[in-house]
C-alpha cells in the first residue's frame, strides 16, 4: 500500500471512531431518556437495560453511519488543509482522485458492512428490542402467538386460517386449510384441532378432509386422528410473515412475502419500497461524502466552522428529502425503485458536480475531449 494511502486511511479511522462511537452513545442516550420511568417503574435491572441497548445497536448503526461518515470526513480533511499537507501532497504529483482514493475506499468498505446490517441483524435488532420493552413495560409480549392469522398462498393455491398459530412451538389450533385450482375452484379442505410443524411438512391431529366434487356433486367428508401432509411444506415464520411490519423483516423475508403474496400493490407498495430501501441505502455514505470532500477541500483553512455548518444543512436536506420520496413510495404514488433512487440520483449528481468544478474535472475532459478531436482530424 501506498504511504500517502495508509497516512489518509489512518488519519480517517481515528475521527471516524470518535464520530461514530459519539453519535451510538447519542441514539442510546436520547432512548433511555424516553424510556427511563418505565425502567425505574419496573425496577428493571441495570444487566437487562445493558443487553436490551446491546440488541438496539444495530438499529442505531442505521441512523448515525452516514452522519458519522460526513463529518469524520470533513474534519479529516479539514485538519489536513489547515497543516497545508493537501498542497503538498498535489505539489508532490498526486491528483485529487489519487487523494480521495482512501476516503472512497474507506466509505465503501462501510457500504458492505451497512448492507449485512440493513440486511438482517437491524430488522432482527427492532424486532426483539420492541419484544422486551413490552416485558419491561409489564405487558405481556407474547410476540410468537398469533391469532385469528389468515394467510393466501398464491403460489400453491391454497388459503390457510389459524385460530392460534404458535411461531415458537412450531404448532397451530383451530387449522383450516383450503386447496384450489389454478382456476380457483374449491378441491379439498382440512379442518383440524392441531397442526404440528415436524421441520419438513405439517402433521394434522383431530382432522376433518372434506373432498369437494369436480361436477358440483355433494362433498364427501372423511375423519382422521393423525393425518400427515407431506406436501404442504409451508413453514410457520413464512405464515407469520403476514402480520409483520415492512421494516421488521430482512431482506429474504421481504423477498419471500412478496413474492408470495397476493395482496393488493397498495399494500404491497410500503414492502417493496422498504425492499429497495435496504438495497440502496448502503450507497447514501458514498453520496454524503462527496460533499465532505468539496467543502474538506475548500482552500480557505479559516471555514472550519462554515463548512461545519453546511454539513449540517446537507445532511437535513437529504433526510428530508429523502423522507418525502420514501413517504410516496410506500404509499404507492411513486415507484418503489423511483421513490428510494430519487434521493441518492439527485445528491449524487450534485455532489459529482461540485466535485468537479472544485478539482477543475470539466476543464480536464474539455481539454482531453480538443486533444482527442484534433488528433483524429489529423489522422
Amino acid at each position: 500500500m501506498k504511504i500517502f494511502f495508509r497516512y489518509l486511511f489512518l488519519r480517517l479511522l481515528i475521527p471516524f471512531t470518535v464520530c461514530i462511537v459519539s453519535c451510538t452513545a447519542i441514539g442510546i442516550m436520547a432512548d433511555v431518556y424516553g424510556n427511563i420511568d418505565d425502567f425505574l417503574v419496573h425496577k428493571t435491572s441495570f444487566g437487562l437495560i445493558f443487553y436490551y441497548y446491546m440488541l438496539k445497536t444495530p438499529e442505531i448503526l442505521v441512523q448515525v453511519l452516514p452522519a458519522s461518515l460526513l463529518f469524520s470526513t470533513l474534519w479529516t480533511l479539514i485538519s489536513l488543509n489547515r497543516r497545508s499537507e493537501l498542497v503538498a501532497l498535489q505539489s508532490g504529483g498526486l491528483a485529487p482522485l489519487l487523494i480521495f482514493s482512501p476516503f472512497i475506499l474507506f466509505a465503501l468498505i462501510w457500504v458492505g458492512l451497512l448492507a449485512f446490517d440493513l440486511n438482517g441483524p437491524s430488522a432482527q435488532s427492532k424486532v426483539t428490542c420492541d419484544r422486551l420493552l413490552l416485558q419491561f413495560k409489564g405487558q405481556d409480549a407474547k410476540g410468537n402467538i398469533l391469532n385469528n392469522l389468515p394467510y393466501v398462498d398464491s403460489v400453491n393455491h391454497r388459503v390457510w386460517f389459524f385460530h392460534k398459530l404458535y411461531t415458537k412451538e412450531e404448532k397451530g389450533e383451530g387449522v383450516e386449510i383450503l386447496q384450489r385450482d389454478s382456476e380457483g375452484h374449491d378441491i379439498q379442505k382440512y379442518i383440524a384441532n392441531e397442526a404440528k410443524w415436524n421441520k419438513e411438512f405439517w402433521k394434522l391431529s383431530g382432522v376433518k378432509e372434506i373432498i369437494y366434487g369436480v361436477d358440483g356433486t355433494r362433498p364427501v367428508e372423511k375423519t382422521y386422528q393423525q393425518l400427515d401432509m407431506p406436501d404442504i411444506t409451508t413453514p410457520p415464520k413464512q405464515l407469520s410473515l403476514i402480520v409483520s411490519q415492512p421494516d421488521q423483516l430482512t431482506v429474504a423475508q421481504l423477498s419471500q412475502y412478496i413474492s408470495t403474496s397476493t395482496a393488493t400493490p397498495d399494500h404491497l407498495a410500503s414492502y417493496r419500497t422498504e425492499w429497495w430501501y435496504r438495497v440502496m441505502h448502503p450507497f447514501s455514505l458514498v453520496v454524503l461524502m462527496l460533499f465532505a470532500l468539496v467543502q474538506g477541500t475548500r482552500p480557505d483553512r479559516r471555514s472550519a466552522v462554515a463548512g461545519v455548518v453546511w454539513a449540517i444543512i446537507v445532511l437535513v436536506l437529504y433526510i428530508m428529502v429523502m423522507n418525502v420520496f420514501m413517504a410516496a413510495g410506500r404509499f404507492n404514488r411513486l415507484p418503489p425503485f423511483v421513490a428510494v433512487t430519487a434521493t441518492e440520483v439527485i445528491f449524487g449528481l450534485i455532489g459529482l458536480h461540485l466535485v468537479a468544478l472544485r478539482n477543475g474535472w470539466y476543464w480536464q475532459f474539455r481539454q482531453m475531449f480538443k486533444r482527442k478531436v484534433k488528433k483524429l482530424a489529423a489522422g
